[in-house]
């Protein structure tokens, strides 16, 4: 990875702050924004509040960090475009591979068709885009998932 600026430490802190803000869900499961470069994120969780009794990560947990990473890098994203869209999940699947039992991570990263994305959304006003995300916890892939995000500009 490449070094990080402080900026890119800035911008985690401030998407940290605005899911905690709006998103009441990632209080409770203390996710943070990680500093990555632009075009890439990672999201992250702590165990404790996470845990089932098995003590290891609740599924829910895990699928909505995978959600959370997507929907987060593609705001982010559009944000950096200037572009002020509504975006929700439309689909969502995903394979758990492995127990987590200690804080885990969501990342993703723009896939390739994001420019034909953003032509889409900036021609007719609502776009579609497939994204995979990838959790891992110490070292080692636990989920993975294929979503895809719907994003409606706003007027």
């Amino acid at each position: 990875m490449t070094d990080l600026t402080e900026v890119d430490i800035a911008r985690a802190a401030a998407l940290t702050r605005y899911l905690h803000e709006h998103i009441p869900l990632s209080v409770a499961m203390a996710l943070r924004v990680e500093p990555s470069a632009p075009g890439r994120l990672r999201l992250s969780a702590p165990h404790a509040p996470n845990r089932n009794p098995h003590d290891t990560v609740f599924g829910g947990s895990l699928a909505t960090l995978a959600i959370a990473a997507g929907w987060t890098l593609l705001f982010d994203a559009m944000r950096r475009e200037s572009i002020a869209a509504a975006l929700v999940i439309q689909h969502f699947e995903c394979d758990y591979l492995a127990p987590a039992a200690a804080e885990f991570a969501a990342e993703a990263v723009l896939p390739e068709d994001w420019p034909g994305f953003l032509e889409q959304l900036r021609k007719r006003g609502r776009a579609r885009l497939n994204l995979p995300v990838r959790l891992s916890c110490a070292g080692q892939d636990v989920l993975t998932a294929h979503a895809r995000y719907v994003a409606i500009q706003e007027s």
